[in-house]
């Protein structure tokens, strides 16, 4: 005679969802029937990618909740659950008795007396908090709701959920039954990985899987590090990003003669508009080219600031034969001019009669 194999023991793991609070004195709602899942699409360990309760499945939640020697807790935004991480009481925002269940089939499983206490009921009536967030068990194979642990009033869903909550379910998960062996136990602790992150001693979850995303992100980086070093050590640069070293060099002698000719034209071509129209003497022609060759905005800014002046202009030829005509002394407007420019009147005289 064959023997049946017994039905293996449900893997439970922690979880919350969030509903609408209604009036106070109203029923409250636990659990929605058949399907559902958190808002950021949790729960991700279940095959099937939801939870789920039913009138078949609620009947063991109800008998567990009723079988209770205590009230299920009401508390505020899960202290109950972070109480022994912060430190801080956890007081409770109202009771709920495991008696005082209702299935309503198409609807869900709803708590029809929640006891509040006066606080929270003013809290909930001037609408300071408008969520409740029951905490459950729930089988990791099917996503079956096993039972209800307590609730909370929130107004903060996005807290909810397996990453804040998997770290209190060795606290709140059912007992397995005495002829059942205790489950394997794989991986490490806790305590183990954050000290293989390097993390202080009071890492919170989030601290570690930002840890863990890091360390993945750096690993998917590994191959392209490695073909790049094995690149560089082959020696074999790529043609087309490359170029010779000589080229470089033959480029920059190049540049630097195209930018001497450049200036060199510039300069003779203002000392040449200088001198013919009288903004520069005979005698400074020399200065003004040394000028031009060192510092050209110096000389553009002197020969834009210096005028043109009649006295020497006349004595320009334009490039024919001049004239020689014998200059004994300076008249007034080219002694004006000496006296502008600071050039000795003997001085200038004397460049006139050479």
């Amino acid at each position: 005679m064959s023997r049946s194999k017994p039905t293996p023991a449900p893997i439970t793991a922690i979880a919350a969802c969030v509903f609408e609070l209604p009036a106070v004195g109203e029923p409250i709602q636990l659990f929605p029937a058949g399907q559902f899942k958190a808002r950021d699409g949790r729960p991700f360990d279940v095959e099937g990618g939801h939870w789920i309760i039913d009138a078949g499945i609620v009947s063991q939640v109800m008998a567990r909740a009723a079988a209770r020697s205590t009230d299920l807790v009401i508390d505020y935004e899960h202290q109950t659950l972070n109480t022994e991480k912060n430190g801080q009481p956890a007081p409770a925002a109202g009771w709920l008795q495991g008696a005082d269940m209702e299935w309503r089939e198409g609807q869900g499983l709803y708590a029809t007396r929640p006891n509040w206490t006066v606080p929270a009921a003013e809290f909930i009536e001037r609408r300071e908090y408008r969520y409740l967030s029951p905490v459950f068990a729930y089988d990791t194979r099917t996503g079956a709701v096993l039972e209800l642990l307590h609730v909370a009033i929130t107004n903060n869903p996005a807290i909810d959920g397996m990453e804040s909550l998997a770290l209190a379910a060795a606290r709140f998960q059912p007992a397995a039954p005495a002829n059942q062996p205790a489950k394997e136990k794989h991986g490490v602790n806790r305590e183990q990985l954050i000290t293989l992150l390097k993390l202080a001693s009071d890492a919170s979850d989030e601290d570690i899987q930002a840890a863990l995303a890091q360390m993945q992100a750096s690993a998917d980086q590994v191959p392209q590090l490695e073909q790049a070093l094995a690149v560089a050590k082959a020696g074999t640069p790529d043609p087309a990003k490359f170029v010779p070293l000589a080229v470089v060099e033959d480029l920059k002698k190049d540049i630097a003669v195209l930018k001497a000719t450049q200036i060199g034209g510039e300069v003779e071509a203002l000392v040449k508009a200088g001198l013919d129209d009288g903004r520069l003497l005979p005698a400074q022609e020399e200065w003004a080219r040394g000028l031009g060759a060192t510092n050209m905005a110096a000389l553009r800014t002197y020969l834009k600031t210096t005028p043109a002046i009649a006295a020497l202009k006349s004595q320009q030829t334009g490039g024919k034969a001049p004239v020689p005509e014998k200059v004994e002394q300076l008249d007034a407007e080219a002694l004006a001019v000496c006296r502008s420019l600071g050039v000795e009147p003997k001085d200038y005289l004397a460049t006139l009669q050479a």
